[in-house]
C-alpha cells in the first residue's frame, strides 16, 4: 500500500495512465465480480483486501488491443480471445437486477422471524389452535408476496420475490406453494409437539441450499427467485 493510501485509508490506486473508457471498463469488471469500488480524484478506491483483483482488472484492460472502429472490439468477451476476468457470483438477470445476496436474504428472513415469530410464540404458549397459527403465518407471507412480491423483511432490505422466468411478482398459486414449503418447519413442529427442535431441523433443510445456489427449497418448489429491488 502506498503512503497516500495509508494516509487516506483504504486502497487508492492512481488511474492517470488509463483513458476514461478504460477506467469505466475496470469499474465494470470489478463490480461484476462484486468488488466494491469508487473513482475519486483520479484514483480507484477500494479495500486493501481487493488489491489483487484491481491489479488483475487493470492488467486485463491494458492487454486489450486498442479498438479501431470495430464495435466488436468494445465487447470484453470478444477481445483478443480473453474470457471474462471474473465470473460473477450473481450474474445480472435479463432486467438488470441480480439475485439477492445470502446476507441480504438472511437479514430479511431475520426481520420476518422477529416480526411474526414473537406473536406466534406467544399464541403457541397460550395454546392457540394450530390452524389459527398457520392462518396468521399464511396471511403474513402469501398475501403481500402474491400482491407486491415482498414481506416486511424483504421490503426493509430491498429485495423482491419474482417468478423465475417472467421476473414478475409470482402468481397467487406460486406464492401459496412457496408458503407451503416455508411453513413446513412450523407445521411439523406444532404437529409433533416439539416446535423448537423439529422446526430447527426442517428449517435447516429448507434454507440450506441458499448457501450455494441462493435459492431455498421453497424457491425451487415455487419456481421463484429473490432478487434485489433495483438494477445496478
Amino acid at each position: 500500500m502506498s503512503d497516500e493510501s495509508a494516509e487516506r485509508g483504504g486502497l487508492w490506486i492512481p488511474l492517470d495512465h488509463l483513458r476514461d473508457d478504460q477506467i469505466e471498463l475496470v469499474r465494470a469488471l470489478l463490480r461484476a465480480g462484486d468488488v466494491p469500488v469508487a473513482v475519486i480524484d483520479g484514483h480507484l478506491v477500494t479495500g486493501p483486501a481487493f488489491a489483487e483483483d484491481v491489479d488483475a482488472a487493470i492488467d486485463w484492460v491494458l492487454a486489450v488491443r486498442d479498438p479501431a472502429g470495430d464495435d466488436e472490439e468494445h465487447d470484453p468477451e470478444l477481445r483478443t480471445g480473453r474470457g471474462p476476468l471474473v465470473d460473477p457470483s450473481r450474474p445480472p438477470l435479463p432486467d438488470g437486477r441480480r439475485q439477492a445476496t445470502r446476507w441480504r436474504r438472511l437479514a430479511g428472513g431475520a426481520i420476518d422471524e422477529i416480526v411474526l415469530g414473537v406473536p406466534l410464540a406467544l399464541a403457541i404458549n397460550a395454546d392457540a389452535a394450530i390452524w389459527v397459527v398457520l392462518a396468521v403465518h399464511f396471511v403474513y407471507y402469501v398475501l403481500p408476496t402474491a400482491t407486491y412480491g415482498w414481506t416486511l423483511g424483504k421490503l426493509i432490505v430491498s429485495t423482491r420475490v419474482v417468478d423465475r422466468h417472467s421476473l414478475r411478482t409470482p402468481l397467487p398459486l406460486a406464492a401459496g406453494v412457496r408458503w407451503c414449503v416455508l411453513a413446513a418447519p412450523l407445521a411439523i413442529g406444532l404437529a409433533t409437539g416439539h416446535p423448537t427442535d423439529a422446526r430447527a431441523l426442517v428449517a435447516l433443510a429448507v434454507y440450506m441450499p441458499i448457501l450455494w445456489d441462493l435459492r431455498g427449497l421453497h424457491d425451487r418448489a415455487a419456481r421463484t427467485l429473490v432478487v434485489e429491488r433495483f438494477a445496478h
